[in-house]
């Protein structure tokens, strides 16, 4: 790390089937995780595929509770098919 601002230290990722295996990414932690779940690298720097392009809408615990309890599924808020199947 260089400087106290945590937000300008570069990231340095170790791929285990990449040479070489070290990459290091001119941005902070924040801004790589970004790139990482919206695919804004030109590939993915992880060996696991299953952050890559995967970004999601938050919903609150407390609202994933009540859909929950409504039969709706916690994260899209849709129908749950299987709701109610280990009552």
């Amino acid at each position: 790390m260089t400087g106290s601002n945590p937000g300008q230290w570069p990231v340095v990722v170790w791929g285990r089937h990449d040479d070489p295996h070290w990459a290091l990414f001119d941005c902070g932690m924040a801004e790589f995780l970004r790139r990482l779940m919206t695919a804004e690298f030109d590939a993915c720097p992880l060996s696991d595929l299953s952050l890559w392009g995967q970004v999601g809408t938050f919903v609150h615990h407390a609202e994933q509770e009540r859909r929950f309890h409504a039969g709706l599924d916690p994260m899209t808020g849709e129908p749950d098919t299987y709701a109610g199947m280990f009552d």
